[in-house]
């Protein structure tokens, strides 16, 4: 059996590999980004809690991302992503080899015939390869194989032009899988942010309908004393004295009106609590937990209002958006997939140089050595699809530029939009505090009135229905606001669980 040996020269040729972070990000936006991805990840299934009886708005955000079953798939892909990186940047791939086979030739006995080998195979940046390898070459019995000397082998190829093979370089699998990653991580950025906002809003929507209940609450409660002093005048019930003949001081529809009032009261609390469980449940939903539960929200609605720079936030949110993020980066792999096109036309030549050894076995006495160096040039010759290929690439390069442009564009209107939305909110919480103020006072009055006989009962009920009108609005207006507030810090691309009220 022969055994070989062959030093290749190495020739490297330097290909950069892209980092990780898109250059349409600012480092700060970079840096927030990384700041929230987790460097562990834990998918195992788990069954739904019961929430506990108080929960402060973070600490709801904090439980989403614990138990949130729609975020666990950001957390797989996040996973799916680093280890397709780490395969890609695996350079050396060591192998193992072995065959037993018994066959019988015509006219021949029957044979057995064992084989194996280890080899390994190094991969360089630049495309170069370096393979070596031990084999036993054929033998007949398990002894022969341990007692044999191994054929070993060692050689290098590196290309010097690289045509078609640029699209199976190290450097471009582990310069596609960074992108890959990089986007992978905007991508879970995006999806925390999601979720947060989605718990937010529905934090918000709880104390929103728990608030309209407790107005509804007022509501009826004060129906329910303007019917029983109705009542009282018309029936003279705990008002005359033993004895007294009574004379009605008010008209039955007074009564009927008041009664109707009451009722209707009555029917927009049980709306209003139906309306506060099912924004309960919803909330308990986002956050993975068991609906059912009532737990008290210890944050309240608060009303801070800010003033924004519609021109220098536009420019924060071009240079923090992620979208625009993700685009650079496929525009990375489409400028790659143009300059893979474009290298198809291109010799591909490959040097393979170095020195060969070539012995008898470990008994034998003959020994012969040699060199060995050559050059192989794979030449393209005229092909329309690789033609249509480059095509190809070049107008999905154009595709995505647009793409930018506009996704530029949606950014700046988003921003523009929102901060619209945080100051028109603003400037109606500013109307219904007057409005509110207003409809107290006008109640008060229509109530004087009416217990001194100057007007009927009407005027109560109407001004009393424009009171819970004006209640309500108001609160809704500032719930409104806090959460254009939180729109206008997710165009910006700000971390939106930082900064919220405990």
């Amino acid at each position: 059996m022969r055994t070989g040996f062959a030093i290749g020269v190495l020739i490297l040729v330097a290909v950069p590999v892209f980092g990780a972070g898109p250059a349409a990000l600012s480092p700060d936006m970079w840096q927030r980004v990384q700041s929230v991805v987790p460097t562990t990840i834990d998918l195992a299934p788990t069954q739904s809690p019961q929430a506990p009886a108080k929960l402060s708005l973070k600490e709801c955000i904090a439980l989403a991302l614990r138990h949130s079953a729609g975020f666990r798939q950001s957390q797989e892909q996040l996973v799916s992503a680093r280890r397709g990186l780490w395969v890609a940047t695996q350079r050396l791939h060591p192998s193992l080899t072995g065959s037993a086979e018994r066959r019988r030739d015509p006219g021949e006995e029957s044979t057995t015939n064992l084989t194996a080998g280890l080899g390994t195979r190094w991969e360089g940046l630049g495309g170069g390869t370096l393979q070596a390898s031990a084999d036993t070459g054929e033998q007949n019995a398990i002894s022969s194989l341990l007692s044999q000397q191994p054929a070993l082998s060692l050689n290098f190829d590196q290309p010097l032009i690289r045509g078609a093979g640029l699209a199976s370089s190290t450097a471009e699998r582990i310069r596609s899988a960074q992108t890959g990653l990089a986007s992978q991580e905007l991508t879970f950025y995006d999806a925390r942010q999601d979720l947060a906002q989605q718990v937010i809003e529905g934090y918000f929507g709880v104390l929103l309908a728990q608030g309209e209940v407790e107005i509804a609450q007022r509501s009826a409660d004060r129906a329910k004393q303007l019917y029983d002093i109705n009542y009282a005048k018309f029936t003279g019930e705990g008002l005359k004295q033993p004895g007294e003949e009574w004379v009605s001081q008010v008209a039955e529809i007074d009564v009927d009106q008041a009664r109707l009032s009451w009722e209707s009261a009555k029917q927009g609390l049980i709306s209003g609590q139906q309306s506060y469980r099912d924004a309960m449940d919803s909330l308990l939903l986002a956050m993975g937990f068991l609906p059912g539960a009532t737990p008290e929200l210890t944050t309240a609605i608060a009303y801070y209002p800010q003033e924004y720079d519609g021109a220098a936030l536009v420019q924060t949110a071009l240079s923090n958006s992620t979208n625009l993020g993700r685009l650079e980066l496929s525009r990375q792999d489409a400028e790659a997939a143009r300059r893979i096109a474009r290298s198809q036309d291109r010799t591909d030549v490959t040097a393979t140089v170095g020195i060969t050894d070539l012995g008898e076995t470990l008994s034998g006495a003959t020994l012969s050595t040699g060199w060995f160096g050559g050059l192989r040039a794979d030449v393209p010759l005229a092909d329309r699809r690789r033609r249509e290929d480059l095509a190809r690439a070049d107008r999905a390069l154009a595709v995505l530029e647009q793409r930018i442009v506009a996704a530029r564009d949606s950014v700046t209107r988003e921003v523009q939009r929102q901060i619209r939305a945080a100051a028109s909110s603003r400037a109606r919480i500013d109307i219904g505090e007057q409005s509110v103020a207003l409809a107290r006072k006008s109640r008060e009055a229509a109530q004087g009135m009416y217990d001194e006989g100057l007007s009927d009962y009407l005027r109560v009920l109407d001004a009393e229905d424009r009171l819970v009108q004006a209640e309500r609005s108001l609160l809704q207006e500032q719930v409104q606001y806090f959460l254009a507030t939180v729109r206008v810090r997710r165009a910006l691309g700000e971390e939106i669980t930082q900064g919220l009220p405990g």
